[in-house]
């Protein structure tokens, strides 16, 4: 989001749940170094959308400039992530990881977060999906935390130090 106190812009968007009411939405696309490779701001929707909702198509858009089956890895938050989107970019040979949304893994059954968080902390469980190898984790932390990927899954798996407010020490 990038502040616009104007009023005569017709692309500006009105969020009342995030801290700049008033601005322009731009999507991007970086490397690993954070230099911003290509963007697109948001200009309101036309009424078509693809089955691939907002998040699939933004992405899409973005990843068009990359050259196809070059071995890219794609890193993105849940609302860019999706069983639809992960299959097609698998189909133009590039990979890709991100949170996803409960509701955005059907046919799914992998343990809830009732279930992960009676097991406590660390706990986790994995599906794998056998046509297009499409990896699902979720894991116990504070919260339960879903990821998809085209390439990784839970190996290879180790233990995370973490800081006890209690005990004043690492775990």
């Amino acid at each position: 989001m990038v502040q616009y106190r104007g009023t005569t812009s017709q692309i500006r968007q009105y969020i009342k749940s995030k801290p700049l009411l008033w601005a322009f939405k731009v999507w991007g696309r970086a490397g690993t170094s954070g230099m911003l490779f290509d963007f697109d701001i948001y200009q309101g929707g036309n009424g078509t959308r693809s089955h691939l909702g907002q998040g699939g198509d933004v992405v899409m858009k973005l990843v068009s400039t990359l050259e196809k089956n070059s071995n890219y890895k794609i890193y993105a938050d849940n609302l860019f992530t999706s069983v639809p989107l992960l299959e097609k970019l698998l189909g133009w040979g590039l990979q890709k990881t991100g949170a996803v949304r409960q509701n955005r893994l059907p046919n799914c059954n992998i343990k809830g977060e009732k279930e992960l968080k009676k097991e406590s902390r660390g706990s986790f469980d994995f599906r794998v999906e056998d046509t297009h190898n499409i990896s699902a984790v979720r894991w116990f932390d504070n919260r339960a935390v879903t990821l998809l990927s085209t390439h990784i899954c839970v190996e290879p798996l180790r233990m995370a130090g973490r800081w006890e407010k209690k005990g004043k020490e690492k775990d």
